[in-house]
C-alpha cells in the first residue's frame, strides 16, 4: 500500500507504526487480528478517514481517533448516539481490548472497572442512567481527558463538588466560564458564573446584578458563589 504523507501532514511524525501499515484502520485491524477476533474495522464516515476508525455490534460501536499534538489514542464508546465511555488510550492493543469488551454486552461500569483510562465506574453509571447532573459533575471533577477547561477550572471545582446547593444544580462550561443551572436544558440563567484568573487557581466571580467581584483564590471564588445563592433559588 502506498502511504500519502501529504494526508497526514505533521501528525506522521507521533505514529510513524501506523503510517507504516497504511492507515489507523488498518493497524487497528492488526490488533483485533493478534487478538483472534473476527473484527471488521472500517472507517468513519464524513471525517478523516487516515486518522480514525470504527468498529460495531448492533448498536454498540467503538470510535478511534489518533490525537494530532501528540501519540494517544482518543477511544469512545458509543450506543447510537451518545457516548458512554472516553478516554485516551496508551497504544492501539489498549483500545482494542477494551472496544471488545464493550462490544461483547459489558455494562458501561463495567467496562471502566477493567480500563479505568475511560473514566470512573460512578461516571460510566451516571451516563448510563442518563443523569446528566451527575455526569457532568464527575466529568469536571475527575477531568480524566485533560480537557484544558476543566483544568483550570479544576482547583474551584474541587471545592464545589462536595457542596451539597451547587451539587443540585447544573454545572456546564461555555467559553472558558463555569454556570449553573436548574435544569438540563434549557439552561437558566440566574445563577453567578465563575471565570478563570490570570494564574492557576485563581478565579472572578459574576454574581447577581451583575456584580464581578475581585480575582480571589478558589476558596474565596466558592464563598462568593454560595453567598450568592440565597434558599428560595434551590430546585
Amino acid at each position: 500500500m502506498v502511504v500519502d504523507r501529504g494526508r497526514w501532514g505533521e501528525t506522521a511524525r507521533w505514529y510513524p507504526d501506523v503510517v507504516a501499515v497504511g492507515d489507523t484502520c488498518c493497524a487497528w485491524q492488526v490488533e483485533f487480528d493478534r487478538l483472534g477476533m473476527a473484527v471488521r474495522v472500517r472507517p468513519r464516515e464524513g471525517v478523516d478517514l487516515y486518522q480514525t476508525a470504527t468498529v460495531e455490534s448492533g448498536e454498540r460501536r467503538a470510535d478511534l481517533l489518533l490525537s494530532r499534538s501528540e501519540r494517544s489514542f482518543y477511544l469512545a464508546l458509543r450506543v447510537g448516539a451518545f457516548t458512554l465511555l472516553q478516554g485516551y488510550a496508551s497504544d492501539l492493543m489498549m483500545a482494542a481490548r477494551a472496544a471488545l469488551l464493550w462490544l461483547s454486552g459489558a455494562r458501561p461500569g463495567q467496562v471502566a472497572a477493567v480500563w479505568p483510562f475511560l473514566g470512573s465506574v460512578a461516571l460510566a453509571e451516571a451516563r448510563e442512567r442518563g443523569d446528566r447532573r451527575e455526569s457532568r459533575w464527575l466529568w469536571l471533577y475527575e477531568n480524566h481527558c485533560a480537557d484544558p477547561v476543566g483544568a483550570r477550572l479544576h482547583a474551584f471545582v474541587a471545592l464545589a463538588f462536595h457542596e451539597p446547593r451547587l451539587r443540585a444544580l447544573m454545572p456546564y462550561t461555555s467559553h472558558w466560564v463555569l454556570r449553573f443551572s436548574r435544569t438540563p436544558w434549557p439552561f437558566s440563567g440566574s445563577y453567578p458564573a465563575i471565570v478563570p484568573g490570570r494564574g492557576p487557581g485563581r478565579y472572578i466571580v459574576h454574581a447577581s446584578g451583575g456584580r464581578v467581584f475581585d480575582e480571589t483564590d478558589e476558596t474565596g471564588a466558592l464563598r462568593l458563589v454560595l453567598a450568592d445563592l440565597p434558599d428560595d433559588r434551590q430546585p
